[in-house]
């Protein structure tokens, strides 16, 4: 091979390994390119979704049907019967429904797509004149109970239903007692107060009440006598040995303030009794 073949053929061979070292370079730049693109995009995917707007509650008036089960209970409004799961804080109140009475609900969907009660109220009879009777729900030690309760009336323009285990009767200016018939000691004393009343003064004086009778504890209303109570300026109760004792001053929903003084004196009876004067009381409103 002469010198000047053997230079053609190492100047060819050179040119052949440039092109391929530049073809390899424009595949890299092409690829880094095209993951530089993608990355962009695989940026804007990776982005989390806004969170969904909690769901509205919806306020209507209606029908109360009954209850299907212990978790739910069915409602007429709007021309549709509606399936209604029952949050904890509206139990009790549902308990003490009756079967096609006037309510005002309000309920929302949650992330099951399941209707939630979130309250109940039952509203006044088309005569605008209360029912003569109601049955009252309660439960006392886990055990349901339901009883036929009276309507009864104060001459202090205030009215609620009892059952036929206590009286009731005036007991001095502007108060009421109510009592259990088979065990007078156990009882209620009812004062609605009046617009000008110091309900400051009214704390002071029943804190005053209570450390005679014990140590003096703030109770949750709602946990202790049911819904009815959600509004109360005071909640405060004391025990000693065989004697307990409450002292409540309550917001009804017309605005109007009650006061109730309960005596718990022991009793076998103690536990049911208790239960249903917070019953009772759930039921008192202004005429």
């Amino acid at each position: 091979m002469t010198a000047k073949t053997w230079m053609k053929r190492s100047i060819l061979a050179l040119a052949v390994l440039l092109s391929a070292c530049s073809g390899d370079a424009k595949d890299t730049e092409k690829k880094e390119a095209i993951k530089q693109s993608a990355e962009p995009a695989q940026a804007e995917d990776q982005k989390e979704e806004p969170a969904a707007e909690p769901a509205a509650s919806i306020e209507e008036e209606g029908t109360y049907i009954g209850q299907i089960d212990n978790n739910s209970i069915e409602v007429e409004a709007s021309g549709d019967t509606l399936v209604l799961r029952l949050s904890d804080e509206v139990r009790d109140t549902v308990a003490n429904l009756e079967d096609g009475s006037k309510v005002s609900i309000v309920y929302k969907k949650n992330e099951n797509d399941q209707w939630i009660l979130e309250k109940i109220i039952a509203a006044e009879s088309g005569t605008g004149e209360p029912a003569a009777s109601q049955t009252l729900k309660y439960t006392v030690n886990g055990n349901p109970i339901e009883k036929e309760a009276a309507l009864t009336e104060s001459e202090q323009d205030y009215y609620f239903y009892k059952i036929e285990d206590f009286e009731f009767t005036a007991e001095e200016p502007r108060k009421d007692v109510m009592f259990a018939t088979e065990f007078a000691e156990t009882f209620v004393r009812i004062e609605p107060l009046s617009e000008d009343a110091s309900i400051e003064d009214l704390k002071k004086w029943a804190h005053d009440e209570l450390e005679a009778v014990g140590e003096v504890k703030e109770v949750n209303g709602v946990e202790t006598a049911g819904p009815a109570f959600e509004s109360t300026e005071l909640f405060i109760t004391a025990s000693k040995d065989s004697f307990k004792k409450f002292i409540v001053i309550q917001e009804l929903e017309s605005g109007d303030k009650v006061k109730y003084t309960i005596n718990l004196p022991e009793h076998k009876k103690t536990a049911e009794w208790e239960q249903a004067i917070w019953a009772m009381l759930s039921t008192l409103k202004m005429k």
